[in-house]
C-alpha cells in the first residue's frame, strides 16, 4: 500500500500499463505470481501479490539494477519519499471467501 501524488495519476497509469519486460521477467523469476496494483482516484495505491516467500521475492528484485532504475523512475510521482518499494504497508487477510466456505462445509 502507497500514495500516488493525485497530480501524477495519469502519468503512473501510463507507466503500468507499459512496464519493462526486463523488469516483468525479474518479478516472475524471483517468485512473485498474481501480483496487481490498484490505484485509486485520491492516489491510493494498493498491490496483491502471491509468492512462497514474498519477503524473500522481494529481496531479489530489490537486489537487481532494473529494479532500481525503475524505482527512481516511479519515485518522481508518489507523494511519499524514498523508493516506493521500500514504503510497503503489509495488511493481514481479515476474510477470504472460500476460506469460511471451506470451514462451514460448503
Amino acid at each position: 500500500m502507497g500514495r500516488v501524488d493525485p497530480a501524477n495519476l495519469v502519468a503512473y497509469r501510463e507507466a503500468h500499463a507499459r512496464v519493462w519486460p526486463e523488469l516483468l521477467r525479474e518479478l516472475k523469476a524471483a517468485g512473485w505470481n498474481n501480483y496487481s496494483l490498484h490505484l485509486g482516484d485520491d492516489g491510493l495505491l494498493v498491490g496483491y501479490a502471491e509468492s512462497d516467500d514474498l519477503d524473500a521475492a522481494q529481496a531479489k528484485v530489490a537486489a537487481t539494477d532494473v529494479n532500481r532504475r525503475w524505482q527512481a523512475e516511479m519515485a518522481r510521482l508518489f507523494a511519499t519519499e524514498g523508493a516506493p518499494d521500500e514504503a510497503w504497508v503489509h495488511l493481514d487477510e481479515v476474510f477470504h471467501l472460500e476460506t469460511q466456505l471451506a470451514a462451514a462445509g460448503e
